[in-house]
């Protein structure tokens, strides 16, 4: 997702760990914001990148190199900066993107069967609010179709058993 959304927003991206139920990834822009009209787009995208089977490669590189490689890239280098205490760290390439990362990961995006990006929103950069705004936006994906439509049937009832939209009067 990381690739499709340096190629549709052209921003700086931030992290973008696995959580619970999926993954996000969280991206500066200088300006606009991520809308729910895009994520079709977006996934279309990411389907495309899936079909090319684009192998991740761990790499171990110098931090004095990754400072160069990501200088345009202020949260990058603040992450490098204030986190990597070692003279080496690792970063994955999955076609043309380079990122931070600790992994492990699939092989390669051909192992990814389905994606939804389904929910965005806005966060600060650690989570401070005197810091940046960044662009959230989430999704989840699996080894098989059916497990999306699963995922997709559980939400739809949880959103209909929501206590909000339950007790609200007509």
């Amino acid at each position: 997702m990381g690739e499709a959304m340096e190629r549709v927003y052209g921003g700086c991206l931030c992290y973008g760990p696995p959580i619970e139920n999926g993954f996000y990834y969280d991206m500066y822009l200088e300006e606009g914001g991520v809308s729910s009209n895009d994520f079709s787009s977006l996934e279309t995208l990411c389907k495309k990148i899936i079909k090319e089977k684009q192998a991740f490669e761990r790499l171990e590189v110098k931090k004095e190199t990754l400072l160069e490689m990501f200088k345009y890239n202020k949260f990058k280098c603040r992450i490098l900066n204030e986190k990597v205490n070692t003279p080496t760290t690792t970063v994955y390439r999955c076609g043309p993107l380079i990122d931070l990362c600790r992994g492990p990961h699939v092989r390669h995006t051909g192992k990814i069967k389905t994606l939804k990006i389904h929910k965005n929103s806005s966060t600060y950069w650690e989570g401070k609010a005197d810091m940046e705004t960044l662009q959230r936006i989430y999704g989840i994906s699996f080894p098989d179709p059916k497990m999306l439509k699963e995922w997709e049937k559980f939400q739809e009832e949880a959103k209909n058993r929501d206590h909000r939209k339950i007790g609200r009067v007509c």
